[in-house]
């Protein structure tokens, strides 16, 4: 099964992220994404991105993070992208800042789609075509069409 991002990612859970701070980051995503009918409780959303990101930083270099939980009051696949203002620490593996924060809430019974989906949101913004657009976008339609 192939994974679309367009299909996962759709323009109104797409953000130019106000944040200044790792945390607040994380906060308006988990925010945008909690709005999702799939999502039951965003504060237990909220509880588990955080829990994850104290185990170790999702920041996995490039400029990217994708901070992700799979938890039981997710019913189906929400994704969640910002774009920072200016780059922010995020404790990445390269040690550089982050730019592109992809959030991923799912539910627990669905390892395989889950890392189906990661792999195609890494494969995608590794790209540094892509990494480069969406630098450039500033606003919604230009990251989504980035991302096409």
């Amino acid at each position: 099964m192939s994974i679309s991002l367009e299909a996962v990612i759709p323009a109104q859970r797409i953000k130019l992220l106000d944040a200044e701070t790792k945390e607040s980051a994380l906060a308006e995503l988990v925010a945008l994404v909690g709005e999702a009918p799939e999502v039951t409780d965003a504060g237990l959303l909220r509880e588990a991105i955080l829990e994850r990101e104290r185990i170790m930083s999702t920041g996995i270099g490039l400029g990217i993070a994708i901070p992700h939980a799979k938890i039981d009051s997710v019913k189906d696949f929400v994704v969640g992208f910002g774009k920072t203002r200016k780059p922010l620490d995020f404790s990445s593996l390269d040690g550089n800042p982050v730019r592109f924060i992809v959030l991923i809430a799912g539910p627990t019974d669905q390892q395989e789609r889950y890392l189906q989906l990661l792999a195609r949101i890494t494969l995608k913004l590794k790209d540094a075509a892509v990494r480069r657009r969406l630098t450039e976008a500033d606003d919604v339609e230009a990251i989504l069409a980035a991302l096409r």
